[in-house]
């Protein structure tokens, strides 16, 4: 009688544990897992970074892409690939300006007008990195070095209107 008990105990407790797992995966699954969009949708998707970090991330003077072109081009360059790879970081560079005109800057931008010029310098910053993708995509150090400036201007004109201090 005492192998039934124990069977019947170990079975209960094996149903127990199946049930424990599988209400974690539903937890799971309705917390993070993927969200359907229904047709129509046009709700904007809650942001993931700040100005901050798309700053860190693509303007970084070392780390960022545009660090990275800029020290392949002091380098004078590299492989076919490399140039490829730096045209695309570039595009990314000029992608960011996109995403910044969607954000509200830290400071300059209380006003209609204020808002306008925001939203200029993003657009001035995308023209700025496009202008770097092409000189990337003739591989000629020296025409990227060009637009290297360029883009770096776009930064200062920005920061002067709208970096916190």
């Amino acid at each position: 009688m005492r192998t039934m008990s124990t069977r019947f105990g170990l079975a209960l407790a094996g149903i127990a544990f199946l049930a424990l797992i599988a209400g974690v995966a539903v937890a799971i699954a309705t917390d993070s897992g993927p969200v359907a969009v229904a047709e129509g949708d046009t709700a904007a998707p809650a942001p993931v970074a700040g100005i901050g970090n798309i700053m860190n991330a693509v303007n970084h003077e070392q780390h960022g892409l545009f660090g990275m072109i800029k020290t392949f081009c002091d380098a004078n360059g590299g492989d076919k690939a490399a140039w490829k790879l730096a045209r695309h970081r570039a595009q990314i560079v000029a992608e960011a300006g996109n995403i910044l005109m969607a954000k509200s800057p830290p400071r300059g931008a209380d006003d209609a007008a204020g808002l306008k010029k925001w939203k200029q310098h993003c657009a001035d910053f995308r023209e700025a990195g496009k202008g770097l993708a092409k000189a990337l995509a003739f591989r000629k150090a020296d025409k990227a070095k060009k637009a290297i400036g360029i883009v770096a201007a776009q930064c200062e004109a920005c920061h002067k209107d709208h970096r916190s201090n």
